[in-house]
């Protein structure tokens, strides 16, 4: 057995098989380069539509961020200002109350006023017509007996000391 080597390979063998890679490059080239640039044409395609879809997502996501958080602080301001609103609603109601307290008050001292100057007049014409009915009562009495100085201020200081008591009026 003869073994040879050739470093350079047979040049007839070499030919075929490049034959052979060129027919089967243009053969698949034909049959696969077609479908297989399409298909990463439409995969390249999907791609980009993804990110441009996830970029305008981002950006609408941001943009609601934004005006919630604007609809937020205009929730809080008309917060604020409702709780003012209230806060100075119940400063009235109480300036309010104290206002008509304060009135009432004085009706109820005014009222007071006239009443006791109503029953001090009722006191003072009582007190008049009882003094004057006790002057007649004096007088009769005076009347009655006929006497002389000594007698008059003797029955003046009887009249006196029986005053408030029933014997007085008889």
């Amino acid at each position: 057995m003869d073994i040879q080597v050739r470093v350079i390979p047979d040049f007839v063998s070499m030919i075929l098989v490049l034959l052979a890679f060129l027919v089967l490059l243009l053969i698949l080239g034909k049959l696969l380069y077609k479908p297989v640039s399409e298909a990463l044409e439409k995969r390249r395609e999907n791609i980009q539509k993804n990110i441009d879809d996830a970029k305008a997502s981002k950006e609408e996501a941001l943009a609601l961020k934004k005006e919630y958080e604007t609809k937020i602080l205009e929730a809080k301001k008309e917060s604020q200002e409702i709780i003012e609103q209230g806060r100075k609603r119940g400063e009235e109601v109480r300036e309010s109350i104290i206002i008509e307290a304060k009135e009432e008050a004085n009706n109820i001292i005014e009222k007071a006023k006239k009443e006791i100057q109503v029953e001090k007049e009722k006191a003072i014409l009582d007190v008049q017509m009882k003094a004057g009915d006790m002057a007649v009562l004096i007088a009769s009495k005076v009347i009655k007996e006929n006497i002389d100085m000594a007698k008059q201020q003797d029955l003046i200081n009887k009249f006196v000391d029986e005053v408030g008591t029933k014997e007085w009026q008889n």
